[in-house]
């Protein structure tokens, strides 16, 4: 089967479940640390978006606490300020930006926010999708950052619901055209933390890459996410990269040097979970 030409759609997704808690001191240095690093995903520089003023807003318009009514409040603004077009593959800076998110940005801020404000959260990846669970002192509300109208959920039915139907982990094409989209044969459903999540921006930037054939990118950036999170999806992805590679008409010269450094990365992950089953 030819891979080279398949269009990639693995950006990841948050679970209610295995519950991963996040409390904040409310430091902005803490809050400026996870913007930098996931600004920076793309590439060092100076240019890392000040979110500030934006975070003095909320506080002069509302008491921070820990109540469903301040998290619909920073839900909504933080929507009407940062989320404007849908973009697939938009990086965390062009959110902050420019306005272009997806669901991983989209919950990137969410969660930095939420850390920010001292409300604790769980992130949850599946195969296509992340979402996040937020902790109030009246009960659980789910952000959803691609749904602009029902994406904060209250009622603890619907968002049993919500997660039964992210479980099931369908691939949904964002277009109606004759693309061919890659269907992940793993089935995601886990909790993340914001490291991990950082992991995730540097493999949305690999898919990126790779469906634009910039194998070198792809694979530096793949090597990246790895660093930060050991995901079973990096290694099914490292397998279509392989193929890729290796039916490509590249140079031979470049192909070995692509291949040398897919399986490098490959050999890193197996040593990883060989250490995890025999601790």
């Amino acid at each position: 089967m030819k891979l080279a030409g398949m269009i990639l759609v693995l950006v990841p997704f948050l679970v209610y479940g295995q519950e991963k808690n996040h409390t904040s001191v409310g430091s902005l240095e803490t809050l400026f640390h996870h913007v930098s690093m996931f600004s920076q995903v793309e590439g060092i520089d100076n240019t890392i978006p000040d979110i500030t003023t934006f975070i003095r807003r909320i506080e002069q318009k509302e008491n921070p606490r820990n109540s469903v009514k301040f998290c619909r409040v920073l839900f909504h603004k933080t929507r009407h300020e940062f989320f404007r077009h849908y973009t697939q593959y938009a990086s965390f800076k062009e959110t902050l930006n420019h306005g272009n998110y997806n669901c991983l940005t989209g919950t990137a801020l969410y969660a930095v926010l939420l850390q920010h404000f001292g409300i604790q959260f769980s992130i949850i990846e599946t195969n296509y999708h992340i979402f996040l669970v937020a902790s109030t002192d009246e009960g659980k509300v789910l952000f959803e950052a691609t749904d602009p109208v029902h994406g904060f959920v209250t009622d603890p039915v619907e968002i049993e619901k919500r997660i039964d139907t992210y479980k099931k982990n369908n691939l949904q094409p964002v277009d109606a055209s004759d693309k061919k989209y890659y269907e992940y044969a793993a089935n995601l459903f886990n909790a993340v933390d914001l490291k991990q999540v950082r992991g995730l921006l540097h493999f949305n930037v690999s898919i990126d890459a790779y469906n634009q054939k910039k194998f070198d990118l792809a694979i530096a950036h793949l090597d990246k996410a790895l660093d930060l999170y050991h995901s079973s999806r990096i290694r099914e992805f490292s397998s279509v990269l392989l193929l890729a590679v290796i039916e490509s008409q590249l140079d031979n010269g470049l192909k070995e040097k692509y291949l040398r450094q897919i399986h490098a990365l490959r050999k890193r992950q197996n040593l990883v979970m060989a250490s995890r089953m025999n601790p």
